[in-house]
């Protein structure tokens, strides 16, 4: 966040864990210090501008300045353009305006102004390839490192959930205590410990092509409702990792520089073996049955009969 307070920024994306951590963000920085409940109004798409564009102008009571939310702006937008291009031409000086949407196209007007006179932050949902990327923020934020391997196993053991990521960075923070720096035994100690040995040892079991020990886990880890679409985008980060290696090999890159590429930084012989077991055309029909698990378990058939099923089909 810049020191300067601008008058307008949009948080671009759909992951509502972003849109949520840029708007405390922002509040917080615009407000210094003050309470939000006396400055902070919020709106939706269905807000008539002239009211937004009222609060906008009102001096603020007790705070600095005040700020105007609209969320999921996109239809508000569309509606107002031509009048809030004419706004942020002349933007008040008591207010600061914060929308998000879910689309945010740089070649309008309204986008090269805010570009000029605002901010704008990226509220996608990060690549897998760019989570330990993120996780290395997430920690710099706290004080603290994590490395490199360390990084790969906390995404191999809670998913892509950048919610959950982020409350595990918050424990492992806390958990090293004055150490600076994150290791592989701190996740293996306390990730692993929070979500169960299962939600490390699934993929290595997928790995070996072990059926028996992966549906035993399977069985440990499908105890909550909703756990299934984690397990599974476990499954998909593992699918999607072997992919990238087979990929990057049959386009002529050596094996450790194809494996490094794709976050695998521990149990690399056991990757290899999966590799030569399993080729490429097997790991494409992998993808097709995680595709037909995710739409089985959404159409209401039984979660853990589906997921069993595509653990069959990864296995065999």
């Amino acid at each position: 966040m810049t020191a300067k307070v601008k008058p307008l920024y949009v948080l671009a994306g759909t992951d509502g864990f972003l849109r949520d951590a840029y708007k405390r963000e922002i509040i917080s920085h615009v407000l210094s210090g003050a309470d939000p409940q006396l400055c902070v109004s919020t709106f939706d798409a269905t807000a008539e501008l002239a009211e937004v564009l009222d609060e906008l102008r009102t001096a603020p009571f007790l705070a600095p300045i005040r700020v105007v939310i609209i969320s999921d702006a996109d239809a508000f937008i569309s509606a107002y353009r031509d009048r809030l291009e004419a706004y942020l031409d002349a933007p008040s000086a008591s207010g600061v305006l914060v929308i998000s949407v879910a689309s945010w196209p740089g070649n309008t007007r309204l986008a090269k102004l805010a570009g000029k006179i605002g901010e704008v932050r990226d509220c996608t949902s990060p690549k897998a390839r760019n989570l330990p990327g993120w996780l290395k923020k997430a920690f710099g934020k706290r004080g603290k490192k994590i490395k490199p391997v360390a990084a790969a196993m906390l995404v191999e053991c809670i998913g892509e959930d950048l919610s959950a990521l982020d409350s595990e960075v918050e424990k492992l923070s806390a958990y090293v205590g004055q150490r600076e720096t994150v290791e592989r035994t701190d996740v293996a100690a306390l990730v692993t410990a929070t979500a169960g040995p299962a939600a490390f040892s699934l993929s290595r079991a997928l790995a070996d092509g072990n059926l028996p020990a992966a549906l035993k886990i399977l069985d440990g880890m499908l105890t909550v409702r909703g756990e299934e679409f984690r397990t599974l985008g476990q499954i998909a980060w593992h699918l999607r990792r072997v992919m990238k290696v087979h990929q990057q090999i049959a386009a002529g890159q050596r094996v450790d520089a194809a494996m490094k590429d794709a976050n695998v930084s521990y149990d690399k012989a056991r990757f290899m073996t999966l590799i030569r077991r399993r080729p490429l055309e097997s790991i494409q029909n992998d993808f097709r049955s995680m595709i037909r698990c995710d739409l089985s378990m959404k159409s209401g058939t039984d979660a853990r009969t589906a997921m069993r099923d595509l653990l069959v089909a990864l296995c065999s």
